[in-house]
């Protein structure tokens, strides 16, 4: 399961990042890539993995690119950092400019400009600012539970597929110009909702549509900007600015979600 740090980079996030990886900087350190495996999601929203069948995974220090369908690669870090042994996982792409992340003395490290990041994804060292995104992992010995489903505690979560918002719990979204952010259970990635104008809703999800990079909130700007390279997406999800300024990488919409609403609250259709 070895490769080159070049091979990866492309193999990844495809041509863009493979040519970016031949002109990174040269103080970038020698990282050994984490190597690439690629895996299906459960019908509950989960990745299993025996970990015994990966010899990058049973090692302390070890680690492993995770690629699934649908969803923004992910860094599968063997930490042992309880003293026994210990799995975090966090997206694998650094919030400065989209390289693919390694796993080195305890950290995850960007080979591009040296970003680095705790196993809980917090950044450590800049230039990176954004935070990696976290996924609840359990590992019982023989097997790892990737659960992208799993939600933030005390955001409202998917049922029968819709998320209900009252205004009794967000009263930001009886006014103008509101915004309510979460991660919901049974979704597992972070929307944004916008009260807007005249009495209308937005909902989108959070992946840049270029290399899945989660975009955040710009409270000057008023509208999504993806950290990765800077793509803008207005509050209905629609890009104003791709990632290249010369227009020669186009990209579609953030993910939208259909957004009504009545006197107690607000409803989002998740599809």
């Amino acid at each position: 399961m070895s490769t080159s740090r070049r091979g990866f980079l492309r193999g990844l996030v495809g041509a863009g990042a493979g040519a970016a990886a031949a002109g990174l900087p040269g103080c970038a350190p020698d990282i050994s890539p984490a190597p690439v495996l690629d895996a299906q999601k459960e019908s509950d929203g989960t990745v299993i993995l025996q970990v015994a069948r990966y010899p990058d995974l049973t090692k302390e220090g070890g680690a492993v690119t995770l690629r699934v369908p649908g969803e923004q690669p992910l860094l599968v870090m063997h930490t042992a950092e309880k003293g026994a042994n210990e799995y975090k996982v966090v997206s694998a792409i650094c919030t400065h400019s989209g390289c693919p992340l390694g796993f080195q003395d305890g950290e995850a490290i960007c080979p591009c400009h040296l970003s680095r990041f705790s196993t809980d994804g917090k950044v450590t060292q800049a230039p990176a600012k954004a935070p990696l995104t976290k996924y609840e992992a359990s590992f019982d010995g023989v097997l790892l539970t990737i659960d992208f489903a799993a939600g933030e505690e005390g955001f409202p979560s998917v049922q029968n597929g819709k998320i209900f918002f009252p205004f009794s719990s967000f009263p930001e979204l009886q006014t103008a110009g509101g915004r309510v952010q979460g991660v919901p259970e049974g979704y597992g990635k972070l929307i944004f909702v916008f009260a807007l104008e005249g009495g209308a809703y937005a909902a989108v999800d959070s992946l840049c549509t270029h290399q899945q990079c989660p975009v955040s909130y710009d409270e000057s700007a008023g509208d999504l900007l993806c950290p990765c390279h800077n793509s803008r997406f207005t509050k209905t999800g629609d890009v104003t600015r791709g990632p290249d300024p010369s227009g020669a990488i186009t990209i579609g919409p953030l993910k939208k979600f259909t957004a009504t609403s009545d006197a107690t609250g607000v409803t989002l259709t998740i599809s």
